[in-house]
Order: structure tokens, then sequence, then C-alpha cells
């Protein structure tokens, strides 16, 4: 194929053809919802899939949870903002496999449980669990899910409005159009994931990666056919100064303001990655699926393994949009009047025009379907774990007696009731400035439970001494130096420590600490002061602390 005969087949927008493949790609997910909700006959079924789905699935299945539409949109507009310093951060893969497989999947599959915090009721007592509790559903997992809805919201809308406008009379303004896009997304991935529970997930997570993994691939395709360039090209038109002016970030620096240097990108994704299959219900809830020690293994493997594919290909798919849409010949208006790639209130938005203007009849369906795919993938597994811990951590604990009919069926209310709020959520953030980087966004808002968390899990596993008291004091200290790192300068000009009129004014003109830097300190401070204040206050209970312990449990034959 020509690049003449690719200019050609670039569409002005979607066509019915793009909608009828996304129609089919919806209803495909609903009917699988459906089937599988056939298989259940209790909660085990439901939430860990009766601890038989293959490891192929599972691995997978992780990569297009973890992944979401806010990686998938954000990872080129990072690239295209800021250049390659969120790149450099997948150097640290290896460290954080090698964590992930050799201490937390052997530690979590010897405990045979379906909610990873009823392990810190084993090891401290009750408010240590219902602790953990709190921040994963209220502050990392609604949050985060409802992130994802207005991301993908945004997006599709941002593809779709023009289009559709010109194939049936649509009497909406752009928000209107977003809000009705919102409202189907969301409440679709609702009503299967309810139906299907976790088999169904899982499933349709596998059929969504293979979507948005040939989403981002035809992308590639379809910019270097048309503009006759390559990786090479696009690497250099990203990092050279007469270029995009992104230079390659330095290797380190004191400044804990800057925010691209190698130094915080790779910790950054070191203490992401571990923290989440330590702390979060959804990465380790997809192990918990499986046999066996084994299979959970061999499912990381592939996690990884297509992670950094996936993520790679996003980078370069960044700097390929970046060089396609500074080439004189293929600039356009992207947004609000505004042409050039790398401005802050359209870089997250270049990626959705280019899937709208830029991708022949069919395909870009396909990346429309695609951009579904990760947003729901992200929102059933949300939805899935926080039922599995509303379900198993509260009211199974504070209501023991009930029947195996009877938790299947709360479990499903739960499920419904859990996706109304995150949809709820996601209405209430559309207020935020669309200009917000997505990255920054993730890592100042929902980001911050997750050190803390991951800090009461290792201070569990790894610091017998510690009593309840110190490590729950501790986790909550945790927490607000996490949001004390992510909103410094916010706060400081609601307590009018700043002259600026408003806060996104002052986050404008004052630097707050480089988001890649609030995970690794929250988790340090949350690990360090626990372990000081069960030296000081120590645990009554020291046989309880090394029989539930890191070493102990996955010695247990």
């Amino acid at each position: 194929m020509t690049a003449a005969s690719i200019s050609i087949l670039a569409s002005s927008g979607l066509v019915a053809f793009d909608y009828a493949v996304v129609l089919i790609y919806l209803a495909g997910a609903l009917g699988a919802g459906w089937y599988f909700s056939r298989e259940q006959h209790e909660v085990e079924d439901y939430f860990v899939g009766g601890r038989q789905m293959p490891w192929l699935a599972v691995g997978l299945s992780i990569v297009a949870t973890m992944l979401s539409t806010v990686t998938y949109l954000a990872a080129p507009g990072e690239v295209i903002q800021h250049g390659l310093a969120f790149s450099i951060g997948f150097l640290a893969l290896p460290i954080a496999f090698l964590i992930v497989n050799w201490c937390w999947i052997p530690f979590f599959m010897r405990l045979r449980v379906t909610s990873i915090y009823e392990y810190l009721e084993r090891r401290f007592g009750l408010a240590a669990r219902w602790t953990a509790v709190f921040k994963f559903v209220f502050i990392l997992r609604f949050l985060w899910m409802a992130t994802i809805i207005l991301t993908a919201s945004r997006a599709v809308a941002q593809i779709t409005y023009g289009s559709l406008s010109d194939l049936i009379p649509l009497d909406m303004s752009p928000d209107q159009w977003t809000l009705m896009v919102l409202l189907a997304v969301s409440l679709l991935a609702t009503l299967y994931t309810m139906l299907g529970g976790i088999k169904a997930v899982i499933w349709t997570d596998v059929a969504q990666f293979i979507v948005l993994f040939g989403g981002v691939v035809f992308t590639l395709v379809f910019v270097s056919l048309r503009t006759g360039t390559g990786p090479q090209d696009w690497w250099e038109a990203t990092t050279s100064a007469s270029g995009a002016g992104h230079e390659f970030p330095p290797l380190a620096s004191w400044d804990l303001t800057a925010r691209n240097t190698i130094l915080f990108t790779v910790l950054s994704a070191v203490f992401w990655y571990s923290c989440t299959y330590i702390a979060d219900q959804v990465a380790v809830q997809r192990y918990l699926t499986t046999p066996s020690v084994q299979a959970a293994v061999r499912g990381n493997i592939v996690n990884f393994a297509a992670d950094f594919a996936v993520m790679i290909l996003l980078v370069i798919c960044g700097m390929a949009l970046l060089t396609y849409y500074l080439d004189p010949q293929y600039q356009t208006v992207i947004a609000g009047g505004i042409s050039d790639p790398r401005d802050p209130s359209v870089s997250d938005k270049v990626f959705p025009h280019f899937i709208a203007h830029g991708l022949p009849p069919g395909i870009s369906g396909l990346v429309v379907a695609a951009l579904f795919a990760v947003a729901m993938s992200s929102l059933d597994s949300g939805i899935n774990s926080v039922s599995t811990v509303l379900t198993v951590d509260v009211f199974n604990r504070l209501s023991p007696d009930r029947g195996p009919a009877q938790q299947l069926r709360l479990a499903r209310w739960i499920t419904l009731v859990t996706g109304l709020v995150c949809t709820a959520l996601a209405l209430a953030m559309l207020a935020i400035p669309e200009s917000y980087n997505i990255i920054d966004i993730t890592a100042r808002t929902y980001n911050c439970a997750l050190g803390p968390l991951a800090g009461l899990m290792l201070s569990a596993m790894f610091l017998p001494r510690v009593s309840q008291w110190a490590a729950v004091v501790a986790a909550w200290a945790g927490l607000a130096a996490a949001v004390v790192c992510a909103w410094g300068v916010e706060i400081g000009w609601a307590v009018g420590a700043t002259e600026y009129e408003t806060a996104a004014e002052a986050a404008q003109h004052i630097r707050g600490l480089s988001p890649f830097l609030i995970t690794p300190l929250a988790t340090t401070a949350t690990f360090l002061l626990a372990g000081l204040l069960g030296l000081i206050f120590p645990s009554a209970d020291k046989e309880r602390g090394r029989a539930s312990s890191w070493r102990t449990v996955v010695s247990r034959l």
C-alpha cells in the first residue's frame, strides 16, 4: 500500500462501518457476561473462578486490566508533552518482575485467601483489615475507576461527536454527548461484570488485550505508510532540539520537583509495580484464580512480557504521532483551535484525534473499540475486586451465616452498586479541567493510597514486632504524607500561603514535588514509621507476628 493510497483511505471522521464494528464488540462483551453467569453457584466461582483459570488467560487479563484507558492515552500523551523520561521507567520491569515472582506470588498463593486483606486480620486484627479495605475501596479503586470512565468517555466523545452528527440527528452539545458516552461505558461494564463474575472479566480481558494491541499496531503502521517515516525518524524528531525540543532526560537531580529524570521514573516504576502486586486486590486476585504457584508464576511471566511489549509500542506511538502532527503537511487543529500537539491542553487528545481523522474506515472503528476495551477491562476488574473486598471483608465478616446462594446474590448486588457509585464519581470528575495531564491526575489522586497500603502489607509481612496500633497509625500517617506530597501547592494556596487567586494558577506557577516520587515516599514513610512505632510500642503477641511473617508463610508446606 502506498502513501498516496493511505491518504485517500484516511477518513475525516468515523463512518457507519466503524460504528458497526464498535457495536459488535460491545454486544460480544455483554454476551460473555450472560454466558458465564450460568456457571456460578457460589461466591468462590464468582470471585476466583473456582481457582481453575488457565495461566495464559490470567496473564493477558492482568495486562488489559492494569493498562486501562488512562495509560493507553496517557503514555502517548506523556511522550508528546514531556518527552521520553516516562519510557525510561521500563528499565524497572525486570526488578519488579523478580520481586513479584519470587516474593509476592508464593506468599499469597499459600495463604489461600479470597481477599488479600483477610491476611491483615490474621496478622494484626480487624482494625488493620478494615483500614486497608477503606483505602482500597474508597480512595484507590473508586477514584481509579472514575478516572478511567472519565478518560475513556472524553476520548470516545471527541472521536465520535462530529461524525455521528453527520450520520444521525444528534441534538446534543459535545458535553452532553460526553455524558452519554460516560453512562454507556460504565453501565455496560457494570452489567456484564455483575452477570459473569471473574470468569467473564478474565475472558473479555483476553479479547480486549487483542483489540487494544491491534489498535496501537495499526496506528504505527498507518503513520509509517502515510509519512514514509520509521522509528529512527520518530526518535530523532522527538529528542532533537530542532524537532520537538524534548532533550533526553538527565540521570538524576537533587531537585525533588524535577519531573523528568531517569532515577525518579525508574524508582516510581519499581515501587508502582511492587506495591500494586502486594497491596492491590485487582492485581493479586488474578493470581488467586489459578490452581497453583507454578501456574500463577507462568501467568506473571505472560503479564510482564506482554506489558513490556504494549508499553514500548505506546511510547513509539507517542513519538510517531508527535512527528506526524509536527510535519507541516499534516498539521491541523487538534482541539480548541490548537494545532501544536505539545500543548498541555491537547497532548492527551492527539491519539484520539488521529484515530478519528488519520485512520481508514473499519480500522478507526477497531481502535475506538480498543478504547472501549481498555476502559471496560479495567472497570470490570475494579468493580469485581471492590465487590470481592466488600463482600468478603465486610458483609460476610459481619454476617457469616449466609448460605452460598445468598452470598452470590449479595455479591451481584454489591457489584451493581459499585458500578453505579463509580459512574457518579466520574460525573463529578467532569469538573476537572481538561488541561490537566492524565499521568499527573493518576499519581495525585488514587495512587496516594497505593504507597500507604503497600507499607501496611510490608510491615505485616516483615516486621513481626509491630502491633496493630502501630501499623494502623503508620498507614494513616503515610496517606497524609502522600496527600501533602501530591497536593502541597494547592494546600498552600488553600491556607493562604500563596498570592495567586486560584489553585490552578498557583499550580501553574509553583512546581510541586515530582509526581513520580509520591508512591516511593509514601511507601517508605509508612514502613519506617511502623517499624519505629513497633520498637517503642511492640506487639504483645510476638508469636502471632512470627507465624504470619513472609518467611513462615512461604516456607510452609
